[in-house]
């Protein structure tokens, strides 16, 4: 194996790696393809920062994608289409579940057109949604089976908390 060869298999996986660790700056979903689900484990917003950080992500075809996060707490799922349906995203918080200032979502680039539903779990009863053209939508409660006209695959970043905290 060549010298050049070699640093581009170990610059690969230094890359993959990178990526693995969540050191990306903002809590963004992978991009699923149709029928993917996938998890992502995100902490608290940072003092100075505007997003929770991505510490991890997987996807997977087979709905397994949450399976090694024992410990975290699930804090919402997304959805493609209304109803649940479609690709999915469930984001865990590595704190804890949600409280007065709960945590802050990126859609990230696939994900900003394409959020039509949402549940949310562990005392993540108040969402704010900030749409992708401008100004936002509050939602109260649990499940979310249609976000409506004006947020419909237009939702840029999601708040969630503990809304009777």
């Amino acid at each position: 194996m060549s010298l050049f060869t070699r640093m581009a298999a170990t610059l690969s996986v230094a890359a993959s790696f990178i990526g693995l660790v969540g050191l990306a700056p903002q809590a963004s979903a992978a991009e699923p393809s149709d029928g993917t689900h996938c998890a992502v484990v995100v902490e608290r917003v940072k003092p100075g920062e505007k997003f929770s950080r991505v510490k991890s992500r997987t996807c997977s075809d087979t709905g397994t994608a949450a399976a090694a996060l024992s410990g975290r707490t699930l804090l919402v799922t997304w959805y493609e289409h209304a109803e649940y349906g479609g690709a999915s995203t469930d984001v865990y918080g590595d704190y804890g579940p949600c409280d007065a200032a709960g945590y802050v979502l990126t859609a990230g680039v696939w994900w900003r057109d394409q959020i039509s539903s949402f549940i949310t779990y562990n005392n993540c009863d108040g969402q704010q949604a900030v749409l992708n053209n401008g100004g936002a939508v509050y939602y109260y409660g649990f499940g979310t089976p249609n976000v409506g006209g004006q947020a419909n695959d237009n939702i840029g970043w999601l708040k969630v908390w503990d809304a009777l905290y």
